[in-house]
């Protein structure tokens, strides 16, 4: 059970970060270069890495697949996509540089 709950705020916390880097690729000016889809492809990397990390960390046997989507996946693309959502909503509000 501790196992199940590490990798669920692990999987929160990248899912954290993962939002904030799609949010970051897909202002103009905040970075030079411009792209979604980069920040996308990044965020689905990280969610790959730290599935490995739960499964070399914890082993095969007590994550199994439907744990590991359950609490580790779902998690994830919840918390990715809110955060991504709000910053692309309000970030070009507080900062009058940035545009959508």
């Amino acid at each position: 059970m501790k196992a199940i709950t590490v990798m669920s705020y692990e999987h929160f916390i990248g899912g954290l970060i993962a939002g904030i880097i799609s949010a970051v690729f897909s202002l103009k000016g905040i970075l030079p270069i411009t792209n979604s889809v980069l920040g996308v492809i990044i965020s689905l990397i990280i969610v790959y890495l730290l599935g490995k990390h739960a499964e070399n960390k914890f082993g095969r046997e007590e994550i199994s697949l439907g744990t590991g989507v359950m609490n580790g996946v779902v998690p994830y693309y919840f918390i990715w996509m809110v955060v991504w959502i709000l910053l692309l909503n309000y970030l070009p509000v507080f900062i009058p540089g940035v545009v959508l």
